[in-house]
Protein backbone atom coordinates (compact mmCIF):
# COMPACT_ATOMS: atom_id res chain seq x y z
CA UNK A 1 0.00 0.00 0.00
CA UNK A 2 1.46 3.65 -1.11
CA UNK A 3 1.81 5.93 1.69
CA UNK A 4 1.26 9.71 0.70
CA UNK A 5 3.39 12.24 0.21
CA UNK A 6 5.18 14.51 2.60
CA UNK A 7 5.24 17.88 1.77
CA UNK A 8 8.61 20.56 2.43
CA UNK A 9 10.97 18.25 3.56
CA UNK A 10 14.07 20.20 4.74
CA UNK A 11 16.89 19.30 2.17
CA UNK A 12 19.16 18.55 5.55
CA UNK A 13 16.59 16.26 6.86
CA UNK A 14 18.20 12.46 6.58
CA UNK A 15 18.79 9.19 8.29
CA UNK A 16 22.15 10.89 8.90
CA UNK A 17 24.23 7.72 7.45
CA UNK A 18 27.48 9.39 6.03
CA UNK A 19 29.06 5.84 4.95
CA UNK A 20 26.94 5.04 1.95
CA UNK A 21 25.60 1.27 2.50
CA UNK A 22 26.97 0.43 -1.39
CA UNK A 23 30.55 2.06 -0.86
CA UNK A 24 30.94 -0.14 2.50
CA UNK A 25 29.28 -3.52 -0.07
CA UNK A 26 32.48 -2.73 -2.38
CA UNK A 27 35.03 -2.36 0.63
CA UNK A 28 33.82 -5.90 2.38
CA UNK A 29 33.87 -7.53 -1.18
CA UNK A 30 37.05 -6.01 -2.81
CA UNK A 31 38.42 -7.19 1.13
CA UNK A 32 36.95 -10.34 1.02
CA UNK A 33 38.46 -11.36 -2.40
CA UNK A 34 41.85 -10.02 -1.49
CA UNK A 35 41.93 -12.15 1.49
CA UNK A 36 41.33 -15.03 0.03
CA UNK A 37 43.45 -14.39 -3.00
CA UNK A 38 46.52 -13.48 -0.45
CA UNK A 39 45.24 -16.20 2.25
CA UNK A 40 43.55 -18.62 1.07
CA UNK A 41 40.83 -19.85 3.77
CA UNK A 42 38.28 -22.24 2.77
CA UNK A 43 35.13 -24.47 2.89
CA UNK A 44 34.69 -27.73 0.98
CA UNK A 45 32.40 -29.66 2.73
CA UNK A 46 30.29 -30.54 -0.02
CA UNK A 47 31.04 -30.99 -3.63
CA UNK A 48 32.24 -28.07 -5.40
CA UNK A 49 28.93 -28.00 -8.17
CA UNK A 50 26.75 -27.82 -5.39
CA UNK A 51 28.75 -25.41 -3.66
CA UNK A 52 29.19 -23.23 -6.55
CA UNK A 53 25.24 -23.84 -7.38
CA UNK A 54 23.65 -22.64 -4.20
CA UNK A 55 25.85 -20.14 -3.96
CA UNK A 56 24.36 -18.89 -7.46
CA UNK A 57 21.09 -19.05 -6.36
CA UNK A 58 21.41 -16.81 -3.17
CA UNK A 59 23.26 -14.55 -5.40
CA UNK A 60 20.43 -14.40 -8.09
CA UNK A 61 17.62 -14.59 -5.08
CA UNK A 62 19.29 -11.10 -3.52
CA UNK A 63 20.06 -8.79 -6.16
CA UNK A 64 16.69 -9.80 -7.35
CA UNK A 65 15.42 -8.88 -3.91
CA UNK A 66 17.45 -5.57 -3.54
CA UNK A 67 16.33 -4.09 -7.15
CA UNK A 68 12.94 -5.03 -6.32
CA UNK A 69 12.97 -2.67 -3.50
CA UNK A 70 15.22 -0.27 -5.10
CA UNK A 71 13.08 -0.24 -8.31
CA UNK A 72 9.92 0.50 -6.12
CA UNK A 73 11.72 3.17 -4.37
CA UNK A 74 12.57 4.76 -8.15
CA UNK A 75 8.75 4.60 -9.58
CA UNK A 76 8.08 6.24 -6.18
CA UNK A 77 10.09 9.11 -6.44
CA UNK A 78 11.71 8.18 -3.39
CA UNK A 79 15.54 8.99 -2.28
CA UNK A 80 17.81 5.90 -2.29
CA UNK A 81 21.26 7.81 -0.90
CA UNK A 82 20.30 6.95 3.23
CA UNK A 83 22.30 10.83 3.75
CA UNK A 84 18.82 12.39 1.34
CA UNK A 85 15.39 13.49 2.50
CA UNK A 86 12.71 10.52 2.30
CA UNK A 87 9.45 11.97 1.47
CA UNK A 88 7.06 8.91 1.53
CA UNK A 89 7.22 5.29 3.58
CA UNK A 90 7.27 2.46 1.39
CA UNK A 91 5.60 -0.11 2.67
CA UNK A 92 4.32 -2.30 -0.74
CA UNK A 93 6.35 -4.80 -2.95
CA UNK A 94 9.69 -6.11 -1.54
CA UNK A 95 8.74 -4.12 1.68
CA UNK A 96 5.89 -5.89 2.78
CA UNK A 97 8.69 -8.76 3.03
CA UNK A 98 11.31 -6.87 4.76
CA UNK A 99 12.01 -3.37 5.90
CA UNK A 100 15.48 -3.38 4.40
CA UNK A 101 15.54 -5.67 1.20
CA UNK A 102 18.80 -3.60 -0.48
CA UNK A 103 20.34 -4.21 2.96
CA UNK A 104 19.35 -8.20 2.12
CA UNK A 105 20.43 -7.96 -1.00
CA UNK A 106 23.85 -6.83 0.02
CA UNK A 107 24.06 -9.58 2.31
CA UNK A 108 22.82 -12.48 0.23
CA UNK A 109 26.00 -11.42 -2.71
CA UNK A 110 28.49 -11.88 -0.08
CA UNK A 111 27.06 -14.68 1.56
CA UNK A 112 25.80 -16.57 -1.79
CA UNK A 113 29.66 -15.63 -3.12
CA UNK A 114 31.40 -17.19 -0.32
CA UNK A 115 29.25 -20.60 -0.31
CA UNK A 116 30.00 -20.49 -4.16
CA UNK A 117 33.77 -20.29 -4.01
CA UNK A 118 34.00 -22.00 -0.44
CA UNK A 119 35.71 -18.56 0.52
CA UNK A 120 35.59 -18.23 4.65
CA UNK A 121 37.04 -14.86 4.29
CA UNK A 122 33.98 -13.77 2.25
CA UNK A 123 31.60 -15.06 4.25
CA UNK A 124 33.59 -13.11 7.22
CA UNK A 125 32.52 -10.07 4.74
CA UNK A 126 29.59 -10.74 4.94
CA UNK A 127 29.72 -10.71 8.92
CA UNK A 128 31.29 -7.26 8.28
CA UNK A 129 28.47 -5.86 6.36
CA UNK A 130 25.85 -7.53 8.52
CA UNK A 131 27.29 -5.72 11.97
CA UNK A 132 27.61 -2.09 10.18
CA UNK A 133 24.26 -2.81 8.55
CA UNK A 134 23.24 -3.25 12.11
CA UNK A 135 24.89 -1.35 14.62
CA UNK A 136 25.36 2.07 12.68
CA UNK A 137 22.88 2.60 9.30
CA UNK A 138 19.64 0.49 10.26
CA UNK A 139 19.60 2.10 13.90
CA UNK A 140 19.76 5.63 12.42
CA UNK A 141 17.35 4.92 9.69
CA UNK A 142 14.34 3.50 11.80
CA UNK A 143 15.25 6.62 14.48
CA UNK A 144 14.68 9.01 11.44
CA UNK A 145 11.79 7.09 10.05
CA UNK A 146 9.92 7.06 13.36
CA UNK A 147 10.40 10.81 13.28
CA UNK A 148 9.65 11.68 9.88
CA UNK A 149 6.61 9.09 9.94
CA UNK A 150 5.73 8.71 13.62
CA UNK A 151 2.51 5.66 14.33
CA UNK A 152 2.57 5.06 11.16
CA UNK A 153 5.98 3.56 10.75
CA UNK A 154 5.85 2.02 14.26
CA UNK A 155 2.92 -0.10 13.07
CA UNK A 156 4.87 -0.95 9.94
CA UNK A 157 7.71 -1.74 12.15
CA UNK A 158 5.47 -4.17 13.89
CA UNK A 159 4.05 -5.71 11.31
CA UNK A 160 7.17 -6.77 8.76
CA UNK A 161 10.63 -7.62 9.89
CA UNK A 162 13.89 -5.82 9.80
CA UNK A 163 15.52 -8.38 7.48
CA UNK A 164 13.01 -11.27 6.08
Amino acid sequence: MEKQTIPDIPATDSAGVNIMPPFFFYCCLLSGICLDLIFPWTLRAVHYLIMLSAGAGIIAAGIFFMMWGHGRFRSLGVNVPTNLPVSRLVTDGAYQYSRNPMYVGFMSILVGLGVAIGSLWMLASALLMFLYLSIYVIPREEAYLGRRFGAEYKTYRNIVRRWL
